[in-house]
């Protein structure tokens, strides 16, 4: 691509933020933000994800409420990727779970996609986007987590103009010349 082929990475602070130079400006990138925004359009693009078959079915049991949002919801939740059956006694028995997430703990994932689709009054769109914002959070690499020279330079690459799904901005730019006056150089 054109537009990012001259973003030179310079490095990475406190293993959580991207630094970059692109043109006369440079950039922080949080990486997890980053990250996030890359999984939260995939989600979306793909309508979910590809399911991520279990070795051994799981099986999660609920408080009333969150299990009374999941079996009612159950074609939402699946449409985001996760394969699972109501199994009694507030259970369900978790087969598959998207791709993105499958080394997840899924007790804790299944108790926050029923948080995330509980409100009855959201159309499916958004329940379904909050469930994929969820999701793309819980599988994003995390502040503090190590990263390879390539694998940050490919996301910068990737993320630069974006915002995390919850708002947040990816990145900070800071102009060439803002700096030089910071430090004297020019009024």
């Amino acid at each position: 691509d054109a537009d990012t082929d001259d973003i030179r990475y310079i490095g990475e602070a406190f293993a959580t933020y991207i630094i970059v130079q692109k043109g006369e400006s440079v950039y922080l990138i949080d990486k997890h933000a980053a990250h996030e925004r890359m999984l939260f359009n995939k989600l979306k693009r793909d309508d979910g994800s590809t399911p991520q078959l279990l070795l051994t079915p799981k099986r999660v049991t609920l408080g009333r409420d969150d299990y009374s949002v999941v079996t009612d919801n159950i074609e939402l939740v699946e449409k985001a990727g996760f394969d699972l059956e109501p199994f009694g006694s507030n259970s369900v028995l978790v087969r598959a779970v998207p791709s993105v997430l499958a080394d997840d703990n899924i007790e804790q994932l299944i108790i926050e996609a029923a948080a995330s689709i509980s409100s009855k009054r959201s159309i499916e769109i958004e329940r379904l986007e909050r469930l994929y914002e969820t999701m793309s959070c819980r599988a994003a690499v995390k502040a503090g987590n190590l990263s390879s020279r390539e694998e940050l330079t490919a996301l910068a690459k990737a993320v630069l103009i974006m915002y995390c799904p919850h708002g947040r901005p990816v990145a900070i730019e800071l102009k060439r010349r803002e700096i030089e006056k910071q430090f004297g150089r020019i009024q």
